[in-house]
């Protein structure tokens, strides 16, 4: 049996979590999204509008599920991963869907920490490679599933916010 270098175990997995979050490098050839330009998480929410990320899909008038919470979800576990990384304790889950409605200032600035999460995480990882071990790697290989979950619910959610106009 073959071992795997951790630092090209994690140039695949950078590869694979680009093209989640900021969408395919070459839209000429995926892995797993649409092959045009914005169809990552960051392009998913890129013209969606405050009200619009605010609007609940679970029926119970502005609570529950909203694109909002779940941006703020993945700009959070980003977030602890990043902590992880600098050895601080991991937070709790609950705290990463405190975030249900959003103004206009408060969407662009959760995109904007939902983005610079994204690139704090792709600028240390090299670095860290060769110290990420047990939990903390299974948690940062973790992020690419959770990031492609979320962005196939987020398309679901958005593609019924605009049907509706609302």
């Amino acid at each position: 049996m073959s071992t795997i270098p951790i630092s090209e175990l994690l140039d695949s997995f950078f590869i694979l979590l680009t093209e989640a979050y900021a969408g395919p490098p070459d839209p000429s050839s995926t892995w797993f999204i649409d092959n045009e330009p914005d169809s990552g998480i960051f392009g998913t929410l890129k013209n969606v509008s405050a009200a619009e990320a605010s609007h609940s899909m679970d029926g119970k008038g502005g609570s529950g599920s909203t694109i909002a919470s779940h941006a703020e979800h993945l700009r959070w576990s980003l977030a602890q991963s990043n902590a992880a990384m600098r050895g601080e304790p991991f937070g709790n889950w609950g705290e990463s869907w405190q975030i249900v409605q959003v103004d206009p200032v408060e969407w662009d600035l959760l995109r904007d920490n939902l983005r610079a999460e994204f690139e704090t995480l792709s600028k240390t990882m090299p670095e860290q490679s060769g110290e990420l071990v047990g939990d903390t790697l299974t948690g940062v290989l973790a992020l690419l599933p959770h990031a492609a979950f979320h962005l196939g619910i987020l398309r679901q959610m958005v593609e019924r916010v605009k049907e509706r106009g609302e």
